[in-house]
C-alpha cells in the first residue's frame, strides 16, 4: 500500500469543501488547502504542496461558486413558489403519508427535497417533468442547497424520453412482474437491490435492514456494482476473452447499469466505489485500489459539492476504504481457524468495513448495530444471485409479452434468496441486543471510534507468534 500521494489531496479536498458549505464563504475553505500544503512543505514535499493546492483551490472556487448561485437564486427570497423542474430521484414513502422526491430547477445548483404529505403516491417517474406548487423552507442541514419545498400540489407535465424513457418502461415492467409472481416483501428488496427502487419497502422493513447493516443491500449501493460488474468480467474470462476485452465488459456493464437505474448522486457514488472495489479485486497488482479511491473522492467533490456532508458519501467511501486496508488484517487470523475460504473472507471483509463505519453510523443514528456483521455474513450467498439474475430479470420484463414471460421463473428462483435476506434482518433486528444507544454528540462518536481503534490493534496482537525454525 504505497500510493498514498493522493491522500493529502483528498482529505484537503473533502475538508475545505465540507467548510466552504457549512459557512456559505469560501475564505475560510482555503484554510485546510493552506494547512495541508503547510505540511507538505514541511515534509520537503514542494510536489505535494503543488498537487494539494491545486486541487483544494479548484474545488474551493467550485463550491463557492455553487454556493453564491443558490443563495441568489429566487427560491431563497420567496415563501411560495409554482415551479416546474425533473424528477431525479423519485418518491419514497418516509412515513405513512409522507413522500419525499428530489427535484433538479432550472438555475438553481443542488438537487431540491420536495416534501408532499397526507397524499397517495406522487404521479412523477425519474426524468418526467413535473410542476409543483409548494412552499419554501429552510434545510436543516448543511449543503449547497438551503431549502426544501412543501408541496401542496404535484402535477406531471411529460413524461421521460429517450434513455429515460427506456429506464422508466424497464422500471414500470419490472414493478408489474415482481408485484405479480413475488409476495411483498421480497418483491421491494428485489426492486431496491436491482433498480434502486425502494417505493415497494415498507417503513418497518427499511428499519430492519438499517438495524441490522443490510440498508445498503436495500437499495443500489457500491456493492451491488461491484457484484454486476465482476459478474460480466468473469463471464468474459470463461468465454477466455482477454484481460482488455474483460475491463471493457465491466465498463460497458457499469455504463448500462448506471443509464438504467438512474444518474442521480447516489448511484454514481455507488458507481465510483463499487469500481473501485472491483479494482481492489481483479487489479491490486497493476492498479493500487486506495489510489483510485481518492482519485474517485476528488473528482466527485469536483462535480458533486453536497456529497462533501453526506452521511452516504462518507459511509461509502469509509466501507471502500476500510475493506481494502483493513481486509488483510482480519483475513490472517480468520485464516487460521481452518473455517471455509468463502466464509473466511466474507466474515473479514463484513468486520472491516463495520469497523471503519461504526463512528460514522453513530454520529448518523445515534445508535449502532452489533449485529451487522452476522447479517452481512449470513446474508452474503444471496446478495450475488439476487443482483445479476434480477437484472437480467428485469430486462426480460421490459420485452414484449413472449420474452416478458420468461421473467417471471428467474423472479421465482430468485424469491428464496430476497426471503433469505429479509429474513435474517427480521430474525436479528429482533434480538434484545441488536442495536445499542450510544451517547449523544461527539462524545458518543469518540466512544465507539476509540472502541473500533481497540479491535483493530487487539486483532493483530491476539495472533500467536511465529515459531522459529
Amino acid at each position: 500500500m504505497t500510493e498514498l500521494r493522493l491522500l493529502p489531496s483528498a482529505v484537503a479536498v473533502w475538508v475545505a469543501v465540507a467548510v466552504v458549505l457549512v459557512t456559505r464563504s469560501g475564505w475560510p475553505g482555503v484554510i485546510p488547502v493552506i494547512a495541508g500544503a503547510g505540511a507538505a512543505v514541511l515534509c520537503r514535499a514542494p510536489g505535494q504542496a503543488l498537487l494539494v493546492t491545486g486541487c483544494g483551490a479548484f474545488a474551493v472556487v467550485t463550491t463557492w461558486i455553487r454556493v453564491r448561485a443558490a443563495d441568489q437564486h429566487r427560491l431563497a427570497t420567496v415563501r411560495r413558489t409554482v415551479s416546474d423542474g425533473r424528477v431525479v430521484t423519485g418518491p419514497t414513502e418516509i412515513t405513512d403519508g409522507t413522500w419525499l422526491l428530489r427535484l433538479r430547477l432550472p438555475g438553481y445548483p443542488a438537487d431540491v427535497p420536495v416534501f408532499l404529505r397526507g397524499h397517495e403516491r406522487p404521479p412523477a417517474v425519474v426524468g418526467s417533468t413535473v410542476r409543483v406548487d409548494a412552499g419554501v423552507g429552510a434545510a436543516d442541514r448543511p449543503g449547497t442547497g438551503t431549502v426544501v419545498l412543501n408541496a401542496r400540489s404535484l402535477v406531471e407535465l411529460e413524461r421521460p424520453s429517450g434513455p429515460a424513457w427506456f429506464a422508466a418502461h424497464v422500471r414500470d415492467a419490472f414493478v408489474r412482474s415482481t408485484s405479480r409472481w413475488m409476495d411483498p416483501e421480497s418483491a421491494g428488496l428485489v426492486r431496491g437491490m436491482v433498480l434502486g427502487d425502494t417505493d415497494g419497502q415498507s417503513v418497518e422493513q427499511r428499519r430492519m435492514y438499517l438495524d441490522t447493516g443490510l440498508s445498503h443491500l436495500s437499495a443500489v449501493s457500491g456493492s451491488n456494482v461491484a457484484v454486476a460488474t465482476t459478474a460480466a468480467v468473469l463471464l468474459a474470462r470463461a468465454l477466455t476473452l482477454g484481460p482488455r476485452v474483460q475491463v471493457l465488459c465491466a465498463g460497458v456493464t457499469l455504463v448500462a447499469f448506471v443509464g438504467l437505474v438512474g444518474t442521480e448522486p447516489s448511484v454514481l457514488r455507488a458507481a465510483v466505489t463499487g469500481t473501485v472495489g472491483l479494482v481492489a479485486v481483479l487489479a491490486s497488482t497493476r492498479a493500487e485500489p486506495v489510489h483510485a479511491l481518492n482519485l474517485a473522492v476528488i473528482i466527485l467533490l469536483w462535480w458533486r459539492s453536497d456529497l462533501a456532508v453526506s452521511y452516504g458519501f462518507a459511509l461509502s467511501v469509509a466501507a471502500t476504504g476500510g475493506t481494502i486496508m483493513l481486509h488483510p488484517l482480519f483475513h490472517r487470523p480468520l485464516a487460521a481457524t481452518g473455517w471455509p475460504a468463502v466464509v473466511v473472507r466474507a466474515l473479514s471483509v463484513a468486520v472491516a468495513a463495520d469497523i471503519v463505519t461504526m463512528p460514522i453510523i453513530a454520529l448518523m443514528a445515534g445508535k449502532i448495530s452489533l449485529v451487522s456483521v452476522a447479517a452481512n455474513v449470513l446474508a452474503a450467498p444471496a446478495v450475488a444471485p439476487v443482483t445479476v439474475i434480477g437484472l437480467g430479470a428485469a430486462l426480460l420484463a421490459a420485452l414484449p409479452v413472449p420474452g416478458a414471460a420468461l421473467a417471471g421463473p428467474l423472479l421465482l428462483l430468485l424469491e428464496p434468496c430476497a426471503r433469505w435476506i429479509t429474513g435474517v434482518a427480521r430474525v436479528l433486528s429482533a434480538l434484545p441486543l441488536s442495536t445499542v444507544p450510544v451517547a449523544d454528540g461527539w462524545l458518543g462518536v469518540a466512544w465507539v471510534t476509540l472502541g473500533c481503534c481497540w479491535v483493530v490493534w487487539l486483532i493483530p496482537a491476539s495472533r500467536p507468534p511465529r515459531q522459529r525454525r
